[in-house]
């Protein structure tokens, strides 16, 4: 695979590479969807920015809870054992030096929201205009992870051998593309979630759409993921259990308000 590049003289991140664009290209899509709303620039450009530092901080926390047994075993040792201040650091850094998709998902958002109060935006029409693009980020980082190595599928004949994937447990075995397969699926709900905002079907219950496709399709794709170190818990994986909540949520949501729609149309 192809975990860095040569730019300009400079070794790269694929990984982060792809992510940066995907970001763009989130970017550049709830600023041509946000002009139906009359959103300035300057709040889709900090209003991303903001959201990306909650999306960080929340991918990176996400990891950790997820390894807090390893966090509570090493920190143990070092309690007991009396190592100097650096290798504490050292364990800290370790066990939260991944990134968990749906840990960054809900702080991008909860930050999101905060900065719609902060500026007197319209949470609802701001929600809109950036759900639609969040598959499109997520389907062109999930590029990043193929060539870098991550986020690997499980062991398959018909699958691609990695020889310096960042991952090393993923190296030397031939792997499902899962992560081709989940880039895909985001590809298609982007256009799926970009016809309804054309349309004005679904209205201000994007984000909500959102939700009930895409935790669907991760609670499944799960199953096709060969990484261990992501969490478990009761033989679903940390990412599944979020899928089902979230899909719990959309449906009660949707539900209420359809039944909600139907009782005003009859009155």
């Amino acid at each position: 695979m192809l975990p860095e590049f040569s730019f300009f003289g400079s070794e790269m991140s694929t990984y982060g590479f792809c992510a940066a664009i995907g970001l763009v290209m989130m970017g550049i899509t709830a600023f041509i969807l946000g002009r139906r709303y009359k959103i300035l620039l300057e709040d889709i450009l900090f209003g991303e920015i903001f959201m990306l530092i909650g999306a960080f901080l929340g991918a990176h926390l996400l990891y950790g809870i997820t390894n807090i047994s390893n966090i509570v075993y090493y920190l143990g040792l070092y309690f007991s054992e009396g190592w100097d201040k650096h290798y504490f650091f050292d364990i800290i850094f370790k066990f939260m030096d991944g990134m968990v998709f749906y840990g960054g998902l809900l702080t991008a958002i909860g930050f999101g929201a905060l900065y719609c109060k902060f500026r007197k935006l319209d949470l609802k029409n701001f929600s809109d205009c950036f759900v639609v693009g969040v598959p499109l980020f997520h389907c062109v980082a999930r590029l990043g992870c193929f060539f870098a190595g991550c986020c690997y599928g499980i062991e398959s004949p018909f699958g691609f051998t990695t020889a310096n994937g960042i991952v090393e447990s993923g190296n030397h075995v031939s792997r499902f593309p899962v992560q081709l397969l989940e880039s895909g699926i985001n590809l298609a709900l982007f256009v799926f979630l970009l016809i309804l905002f054309r349309k004005g079907i679904m209205k201000h219950r994007l984000i909500y759409v959102y939700f009930l496709c895409y935790g669907t399709a991760r609670f499944f794709i799960e199953f096709l993921r060969g990484d261990e170190y992501r969490g478990f818990f009761l033989f679903l994986s940390t990412s599944q259990w979020i899928s089902l909540v979230l899909i719990a949520i959309s449906v009660l949501v949707l539900f209420k308000k359809k039944k909600g729609e139907i009782i005003n149309e009859k009155m």
